[in-house]
Parts: structure tokens; C-alpha cells; sequence
């Protein structure tokens, strides 16, 4: 829990996530860069404790991903994106939400690239 700060840096080549998030409480991630990535930020999907998470994403530059942000909707996950700040070149998804468990499965995808309440973009 608490709050982690990103601030600066950068990631190339990540075949799936740069950022998983396995505890609670609040990641901000603030001027990054990320290229050939699948995941910018992943919130833990199938963690056997589970935690509300949130996001907060402004001032990147993404070029050539799957997905900025996952998150978990039924734990009450919220991600922040201010796509104002942002610059994305061949982004599939701004933010998808899932519905994680905690017995290991793999989360299923409830929406892909929708505003909603928990994916603010």
C-alpha cells in the first residue's frame, strides 16, 4: 500500500508488462517513455491477495504497444490517463479492465479501450 512515484525513465522491448502492480494503494507514473512493449501498467490480475489499486499516467510517449494501462474493475481499480499530456504512436489500447480473481487463472478482458469510471481517459 502507499503511493510508488515513476517519474523519468523508460522501456524498450518488453514483450509483455513494464509495470505490475502486486500491492495496493497508488502508482503514478509521470514522463516515461515505452517502445515495443505489451503492457505500459498491469494491475495483478490473479494475485492470491488482492488489493484495490490505482493509476495515475501522464507525460509518456508510447510507441508501438499492446495496451497503457489493465486494470481490475470488480476490485474497484481506477486508472487516470491524461491523454492531453500523453503522445502514443501504434497504441492498440488506452485502458482495459478485467475481472481479476485470486486462485491464479487468468483475469478475463470485460471492456477494451471504453471511458468508463474505472478507465479515465
Amino acid at each position: 500500500s502507499g503511493t510508488s512515484n515513476i517519474s523519468g525513465g523508460g522501456a524498450k522491448g518488453a514483450d509483455d508488462k513494464v509495470i505490475q502492480h502486486n500491492g495496493g494503494g497508488t502508482v503514478n507514473i509521470d514522463s516515461y517513455c515505452v517502445q515495443d512493449f505489451g503492457k505500459l501498467y498491469r494491475s495483478c490480475g490473479n494475485c492470491s491477495t488482492q488489493y484495490k489499486r490505482t493509476v495515475n499516467i501522464s507525460n509518456i510517449i508510447a510507441k508501438n504497444g499492446k495496451l497503457i494501462a489493465g486494470i481490475n474493475s470488480n476490485y474497484g481499480d481506477v486508472a487516470t490517463i491524461k491523454t492531453s499530456t500523453n503522445s502514443y504512436s501504434s497504441v492498440k489500447s488506452i485502458c482495459n479492465t478485467f475481472k481479476g480473481n485470486s486462485n491464479g487463472d487468468e483475469p478475463t478482458t470485460l471492456t477494451t479501450n471504453v471511458a468508463n469510471s474505472y478507465c479515465k481517459f
